[in-house]
């Protein structure tokens, strides 16, 4: 994780957390059903500033295993 102050995001917590290469993802695109431009481009930001298509992420790694 970078500074001390900073605030961690997911990929990094687990890649801090789980012991490496043992991290399983659960999750699967979904389709996205709306016809609010607003909306898209809502996403399209949050996945260009995330590296993310999701707001949880989901799966199972092992720790110290």
């Amino acid at each position: 994780m970078t500074g001390t102050n900073s605030r961690a995001g997911a990929l990094e917590l687990i890649e801090a957390v789980v012991d490496p290469g043992s991290w399983q993802s659960w999750d699967e695109p979904v389709a996205l059903r709306t016809d609010d431009p607003e909306y898209r481009a809502d996403l399209e930001r949050a996945r260009a500033r995330t590296g993310l298509d999701e707001s949880v992420l989901s799966g199972e790694g092992r720790v110290e295993g």
